[in-house]
């Protein structure tokens, strides 16, 4: 079903040398025990259980349960060290304050990302995590930026109960999402698909790929890739999920997810000469919510989609 997944081989080779190497090593064991006399072979080692170790290091510093304050509070600690080296390599106090300058903003930028959604629009309302979150339930938000991707904090009554992953898309290049899948699964295990109804027809469609519960982990990868060009990893604690479903169905009713193909084939049908939709674009894309660089790319893909879709107006008669 998978391809060939190159961008493990890497990790594969490393992995068949060890195979090789203890193979090798168990032989000439169990060699030297015959000789001795001995009755039994050495046993061998019990499978290790690594995927929840391998959950909890995804997770990172961040646990359940802490409030939005102390993941700030790390997340700064973390901004501050990564700084301060820069700080004691200038030698003159003007490009020392710079840098200073520089890591105010960075904390500053993630402590303004945290967000409570309380009903209001927001700029997140249409995004890569318009599907994580809902109003009126006691939810919130923290945006974390890293190296290669962004992680974001979820809050349900102030306490941490899930992180989203967002992988830039330059670091899995040429890789389709089967590929990344197959790396996943080399080292968290097999995983399962779980597939949701289409929104425009009675066909199912592939929703993510879930890995077994470890502990009070439940791990997801989704393809985010149609629209964003992101794959994405969704950490959850096991023991919230159904809780927090529950009150998200009665406080805040399900959505329409409109961050997809359809919103733009819904824009671009019709026959009009005046073009009735002409502000639906705006309205889509939330031009009016908090402005944000996730709003603007949005804006910019829905509007080269229904600039290259648009019927051109009939002639006139």
């Amino acid at each position: 079903m998978f391809t060939r997944n190159r961008l493990f081989q890497p990790l594969a080779r490393h992995l068949v040398t060890v195979s090789a190497s203890a193979a090798l090593i168990l032989g000439a064991g169990f060699a030297t025990a015959q000789k001795k006399g001995a009755a039994k072979p050495a046993a061998a080692p019990k499978e290790s259980s690594g995927n929840s170790r391998s959950y909890v290091e995804l997770g990172g510093k961040f646990k359940w349960g802490m409030s939005p304050e102390e993941a700030m509070g790390l997340i700064e600690t973390e901004i501050r060290a990564k700084f301060q080296p820069k700080i004691e390599n200038e030698k003159e106090a003007e490009k020392q304050d710079a840098v200073r300058r520089e890591m105010r903003e960075a904390i500053e930028q993630m402590r303004n990302s945290y967000i409570r959604f309380n009903g209001q629009k927001t700029g997140w309302d249409v995004s890569i995590v318009d599907r994580e979150f809902g109003h009126r339930n006691s939810e919130s938000m923290l945006v974390m930026w890293e190296k290669d991707q962004r992680r974001f904090l979820f809050f349900w009554k102030e306490k941490l109960y899930k992180q989203f992953i967002a992988y830039n898309s330059e670091r899995f290049a040429g890789k389709s999402f089967e590929e990344f899948i197959e790396g996943m699964q080399i080292r968290y295990g097999k995983a399962e698909m779980s597939f949701a109804k289409k929104q425009t027809d009675d066909e199912m469609a592939l929703d993510y790929y879930q890995w077994p519960s470890q502990s009070d982990y439940v791990l997801r990868a989704i393809d985010q890739t149609g629209f964003y060009g992101n794959f994405c990893l969704a950490l959850l604690q096991k023991s919230s999920m159904e809780t927090i479903e529950k009150e998200r169905a009665t406080n805040s009713p399900p959505r329409v997810r409109r961050t997809n193909v359809h919103v733009v084939d819904s824009i671009t049908q019709g026959d009009s000469t005046s073009d009735p939709n002409e502000g639906v674009i705006d309205e889509v894309v939330g031009k009016r919510a908090l402005p944000s660089v996730e709003q603007k790319r949005i804006q910019e893909r829905i509007m080269k989609e229904y600039q290259k879709n648009k019927q051109p107006a009939p002639p006139a008669k």
